[in-house]
């Protein structure tokens, strides 16, 4: 979605609306394609005192196997987007300028690049997700496994003989 800002920029308008809904099944991360719905964006682009600004929420539905045990796992996350809008860069650095070309900007490329740089770097099913046992392989949160935890660094396990020795 692509929205017409020429009349917000000059001054004509006061205000533009957003309430839309965005596909981004199809877009990839991480090497998955996590998005299973539809994001619902919306919020609105203001124009006071000659600042543009863009404010919006993202509401993004992420499923996709949980980090650690491998679950396939369905979470909700609410993404705000806040953004002042220019047609020029006066600054390179300020990260809270949005630059818009023809007065046009596109919903699409803005919510999707916000919502990848705010997704969490791990999709755990719960942040108390024990993981997979590294010897057999079984899921940790559905029970102990009975496998031997105790683990030697095996450039170590000549010395831990030589112990055994004395005994």
């Amino acid at each position: 979605m692509v929205l017409n800002l020429k009349g917000l920029l000059s001054g004509d308008a006061k205000a533009i609306s957003v309430d839309t809904v965005l596909d981004f099944t199809g877009e990839e991360y991480s090497g998955e394609k996590p998005f299973g719905k539809p994001v619902k964006v919306t919020g609105n682009v203001t124009n006071r005192a000659d600042v543009t600004e863009l404010s919006l929420l993202c509401t993004v539905t992420v499923i996709k196997p949980c980090d650690r045990c491998g679950v396939e796992t369905v979470k909700e996350y609410v993404f705000p987007i806040n953004r002042v809008l220019v047609t020029e860069l006066m600054e390179e650095d300020n990260i809270d300028l949005l630059l818009v070309t023809d007065y046009q900007l596109d919903l699409y490329e803005v919510c999707l690049s916000e919502i990848l740089l705010s997704l969490p770097m791990k999709h755990l099913c719960s942040e108390g997700c024990r993981g997979i046992c590294p010897t057999c392989g079984k899921n940790l949160n559905e029970g102990f496994c009975g496998c031997e935890t105790k683990s030697v660094d095996p450039r170590l396990e000549v010395l831990l003989k030589l112990l055994e020795d004395e005994d």
